[in-house]
């Protein structure tokens, strides 16, 4: 019984130290942004609106997407594949650049969606939500005598 699992430890351990199995993961995932591309983003609040700035290097204004429902701020783009990715002569030693689609949402409640504004200069998106005024909540409490 113990050489049963010591094999099985074995098989285990090879079957992880040997890395040609994840040799073939980057074709799995090919024209996907790599996971630590999220689109990182910086947020301020003032009483008055939401500044929302996200990085997004390297794509066209045309392919970025913003859309405001229901109190979630959507940020969405993609970047085609790059001319340069093919290496025909083998001259490539090392490509970190990716293409595909990224997403990413966010929680901006009371916001006045007729004068949301958006600006894309130098691969940073910046996005000013102006809140909507207060309004009064029109429900009162009623004590019970």
């Amino acid at each position: 019984m113990t050489n049963d699992i010591m094999d099985r430890n074995n098989l285990m351990r090879n079957w992880f130290n040997n890395d040609s199995w994840m040799n073939n993961l980057p074709s799995m995932f090919e024209n996907n942004f790599p996971e630590d591309s999220t689109l990182k983003t910086d947020i301020k609040e003032t009483d008055k609106n939401y500044e929302v700035h996200v990085d997004m290097p390297a794509f066209d204004k045309k392919d970025i997407d913003i859309n405001y429902n229901n109190d979630i701020l959507t940020v969405s783009g993609h970047r085609d594949s790059f001319n340069d990715h093919n290496d025909k002569n083998g001259d490539m030693i090392m490509s970190e650049r990716s293409s595909g689609r990224v997403m990413r949402q966010y929680h901006l409640p009371a916001v006045d969606i007729n004068n949301i504004k958006a600006n894309y200069d130098n691969g940073v998106l910046k996005i000013d939500l102006p809140k909507m005024e207060k309004k009064v909540d029109p429900s009162h409490h009623i004590d019970i005598d």
